[in-house]
């Protein structure tokens, strides 16, 4: 291992490259190299000019249990592949599958015959965006559901925008541990940023089905989806006490009783809060250590 010196002239930064490294690989004036900054903070270089291979997923399947092949297309987009191919042993009636709700965000999925195919476009470096947009969404449907007529497809519509959202961020996540590609945040970052997608997806899920007559429930859970969007927009400051406060917030919701299904939809929604909660200290004192 070699340690070179870092030259700076103005606001470039140089580094000599290994004399013998230059001779062995014929580097003059006129070579162009490949630079690719890894996740680890290293740096690779490349001779030459290398093209980024496009990873292609071709599965072959003898399937017919539209929930098993649902869950494979949904497995295979947010996995890092260009695009990917899966050919069933038979042809099935595919239309039901494509309408799940998962499969809404995913563009471009096409069926042909007994072949799914897939040429994904979209290539995902800001999850911590997509979360952000999450909860914009769900703060934009709980205010709708507080209003006395509401229009239920359009309260759909966000929740099917907040189910794309969270896939894509299971895509960035994703990417983010199997490439190269550099990313802006720490792998203990996307890890908490995976968990509170998680529950808000299954929180959402949830407020569809509770009793929305209850509007005193709806602005409380609105005022704590408002706490938090404040956090995530730097209106205040993160850290263990703007969580500890988050905590606080959660537990004003009144023990709810059980007396009927919708009831225990709020008890749920209750507890991805008190979840969210706890992640969110988990990642203030996270970050408090890394001051240290």
């Amino acid at each position: 291992m070699d340690v070179h010196n870092v030259q700076k002239t103005g606001n470039m930064h140089y580094l000599y490259l290994p004399t013998a490294w230059c001779k062995k690989y014929g580097i003059n004036n006129n070579t162009k190299i490949t630079v690719i900054s890894n996740n680890d903070e290293s740096l690779t270089l490349y001779p030459l000019v290398v093209e980024k291979k496009k990873k292609k997923l071709n599965l072959i399947i003898n399937e017919t249990d539209p929930e098993i092949i649902h869950k494979l297309i949904v497995a295979s987009y947010i996995n890092p592949a260009h695009s990917f191919t899966i050919t069933l042993n038979k042809e099935l009636q595919l239309k039901t599958i494509l309408q799940q709700k998962k499969l809404l965000g995913v563009e471009l999925v096409e069926v042909s015959g007994k072949t799914i195919s897939c040429e994904s476009s979209i290539s995902i470096q800001h999850p911590e965006a997509l979360l952000k947009t999450m909860v914009v969404k769900i703060k934009n449907m709980l205010f709708i559901m507080q209003k006395k007529n509401f229009y239920l497809e359009l309260v759909e519509r966000y929740e099917e925008e907040i189910d794309k959202a969270k896939l894509y961020i299971d895509k960035a996540i994703l990417s983010f541990f199997t490439s190269s590609e550099k990313y802006s945040l720490e792998p203990i970052e996307m890890h908490y940023i995976s968990l509170i997608s998680k529950d808000l997806e299954k929180m959402v899920d949830h407020l569809l089905l509770i009793d929305t007559t209850d509007k005193e429930f709806l602005r409380r859970i609105y005022a704590i989806i408002q706490n938090y969007h404040d956090i995530l927009d730097k209106k205040i400051l993160f850290n263990y006490e703007t969580a500890i406060a988050f905590i606080k917030n959660v537990q004003q919701i009144k023990e709810i009783k059980v007396r009927k299904i919708p009831d225990y939809d709020k008890k749920i929604i209750k507890q991805y809060l008190v979840n969210i909660s706890e992640v969110l200290i988990d990642w203030a004192i996270t970050k408090e250590i890394e001051k240290k």
